[in-house]
């Protein structure tokens, strides 16, 4: 151990430690500069004045500065994202018709799905209602499409039939009406649909899209060439 003592200040060197005891003027000494024994040493001592909010206030930045960057680095408080609300559809799609109606039950047929549409209010209020059909299953595909005569019949069928539940038959499912895309209106649909397979004279008539007008039903325009028939269903497996 070296003590070495000039003034009011007393340097203790224990081993490769230095020890500083200020004695009647620290307040006046902030740094030690230069402190020689067998070696220079250079010590610099500096006091930093902790300040409220300052590392909060430094990450901000460093935040605000990455966020700059295509990828962020500062942690951040994950938040449940809010679910959006769902827009009146004629503000969010002006012009729009056509709906689609999902997770319809299966074994509901196309006479049911129109007496349903009747039976809450809409007779006269549609001019085309297309269920199509699963010749494999015999089934349909769980879905229909629905063109309103105007905007404010679509308003009152979304909000009849999103969420709907209350079927003929017994089912869990719970219908969700959507836009219809990418054709909307009556003539994109009678278009979509009067040379298509399912018009074929050989498809039954009770899987075809039908039209109305005035709430009575109307034969649905002819083809303008030649339709060829739906693909020929698979044969059964054979049975041992």
């Amino acid at each position: 151990m070296m003590e070495s003592q000039a003034g009011s200040i007393k340097l203790v060197v224990k081993g490769t430690f230095l020890d500083l005891t200020d004695l009647d003027m620290a307040e006046k000494f902030q740094q030690l500069r230069r402190v020689k024994s067998e070696s220079m040493l250079h010590v610099l001592l500096e006091a930093e004045v902790y300040t409220p909010g300052k590392y909060s206030d430094e990450q901000e930045e460093s935040c605000r500065r990455s966020s700059k960057s295509s990828v962020s680095t500062c942690e951040e408080t994950p938040r449940a994202p809010k679910k959006p609300k769902q827009p009146a559809p004629q503000e969010s799609q002006p012009g729009r018709t056509t709906v689609m109606m999902r997770n319809l039950p299966n074994n509901y047929t196309r006479q049911m799905l129109l007496e349903l549409l009747d039976r809450y209010g809409f007779q006269g209020r549609y001019d085309f209602v297309y269920l199509p059909h699963d010749f494999e299953r015999n089934a349909n595909l769980g879905y229909a499409f629905v063109n309103l005569t105007n905007t404010d019949a679509v308003a009152a069928f979304w909000k009849a039939f999103d969420g709907f539940g209350r079927w003929m038959l017994p089912t869990a499912k719970v219908c969700q009406v959507s836009w219809s895309g990418p054709h909307q209106g009556l003539q994109a649909h009678i278009q979509r649909y009067r040379n298509s397979p399912v018009m074929h004279k050989s498809v039954p008539e009770e899987y075809k899209p039908v039209v109305f007008r005035n709430g009575h039903r109307h034969p649905f325009p002819s083809p303008n060439r030649k339709i060829k028939p739906p693909p020929p269903k698979a044969p059964a497996a054979p049975t041992r």
